[in-house]
């Protein structure tokens, strides 16, 4: 395998697939990507070499897609004080406790929306969670918002998300959507300061507008946005999932069953395999430090090591028949961590791994036990996702239909 190469267009065609097809079960490949020098790396060895500290995050992301999905100044593009510093406020905003609350929030949010689908005789699951979502995060974040708002800001929310990473008009509405929520979130932030909002301390927002840098001194007003923005958007991002959870759902009735009768390891199983087959980020990427040996690869300083996200969360020797739909996975004893990384890997608490991991779960577990409970059906649909598209969801946004003999929605 070359590295004379530049495989920059071929992952933006590829997708998901674009690394493991490249590794071909290998730990570590040469490639170049972006114009450098670089190594994908996947698999557990290869998920422990990328949180390796002779690797650092700044300078890593793409700036198209750092500075549209992350914002500026996000912690995802820290290293060593800063980002253990930053990091502290996401880990104190969210905890077991909190995570709970909100997990309430949304059940009592998916309840309310599942009420006023009684006029109405199909819904489109993908856009009803992403408002689902938004209604829940916002004031649990601590965020005052008129009722009236809620639907524009979801739908910003979302149109971020979704064209990220698509070049052409997608891309364009992510970055007209991304000044928008920037706007947002800072008056946010400026309200708090002056006192004129008073979030509740330990949400997200008093923490993002109490934040200092290490040398004592407030964020500036658009790194504290941001860092508001990177605890609200992940969780509008569970909406994807959701989409998924409703195909699952669909095309496997034992588990809709399960669940629907109340059994909570097979809903945690389900949610976690939700995670784990259907992708969100198809790969992550750092930096060297200085030039080094990489799964015997060797990478200059400032090469790129690409973490193969997709191709780790479907490996076959940790994942048999990995392509297949199968929660019973999670029911029989633990998983190595460094073969499940669909939020990343790495230790939560001094790493760069999610935070929100259990944010995630316990929105896809939420709102699969609502739709469990529905008499609702899926109507015939395409519930295909192309690969290629990032971030993908199943197409048409899975479809509900009333089943027709009742008069009302419930769950």
């Amino acid at each position: 395998m070359g590295m004379d190469r530049d495989r920059t267009v071929e992952l933006i065609r590829t997708g998901y697939p674009w690394a493991a097809r490249l590794r071909r079960g290998a730990a570590a490949v040469p490639t170049r990507l972006l114009g450098r020098r670089a190594v994908v790396v996947g698999g557990p060895e290869g998920v422990r070499r990328f949180y390796d500290p002779r690797l650092r995050r700044r300078g890593a992301f793409p700036a198209p897609v750092k500075l549209v999905l992350f914002g500026p100044g996000t912690v995802h593009g820290l290293d060593d004080g800063e980002h253990h510093l930053r990091k502290a406020l996401f880990l104190g905003v969210i905890t077991p406790e909190t995570v709970a609350d909100l997990g309430e929030r949304a059940g009592r949010e998916w309840a309310s929306r599942i009420e006023r689908w009684a006029d109405r005789d199909r819904v489109v699951l993908f856009d009803e969670a992403v408002e689902v979502l938004t209604a829940s995060v916002l004031p649990w974040a601590g965020v005052p918002v008129d009722a009236q708002e809620l639907p524009r800001l979801a739908q910003q929310l979302a149109t971020v998300l979704d064209g990220f990473a698509r070049p052409g008009p997608a891309y364009a509405r992510a970055v007209r959507a991304r000044l928008q929520v920037g706007r947002w979130a800072k008056g946010l932030v400026r309200g708090t300061r002056a006192g004129r909002i008073q979030p509740p301390p330990g949400t997200a927002l008093h923490a993002a507008a109490a934040a200092r840098d290490p040398k004592g001194k407030l964020l500036p007003e658009r790194v504290a946005a941001t860092t508001l923005l990177n605890v609200v958007r992940p969780t509008v991002a569970v909406a994807w999932f959701v989409a998924f959870a409703g195909k699952a759902l669909d095309e496997h009735p034992e588990w809709r069953e399960r669940i629907a009768g109340g059994d909570e390891a097979a809903l945690d199983a389900f949610a976690q395999e939700v995670r784990r087959l259907y992708p969100f980020v198809p790969v992550l990427a750092a930096r060297a430090r200085a030039a080094q040996d990489v799964l015997g690869v060797p990478l200059p300083r400032g090469g790129l090591v690409v973490l193969d996200v997709h191709g780790t969360d479907h490996d076959p020797a940790h994942w048999p028949d990995p392509d297949r739909f199968d929660p019973t996975r999670f029911l029989r004893g633990a998983v190595e961590p460094d073969a499940l990384v669909p939020q990343g890997g790495g230790d939560v608490a001094t790493g760069h791994r999610c935070p929100g991991e259990g944010v995630t779960l316990t929105m896809i577990a939420v709102a699969a036990r609502a739709l469990a409970a529905l008499p609702a059906r899926f109507p015939s649909q395409d519930l295909d996702y192309d690969l290629s598209r990032i971030p993908t969801r199943p197409r048409g946004g899975v479809v509900l239909r009333h089943p027709g003999t009742m008069r009302r929605w419930s769950i």
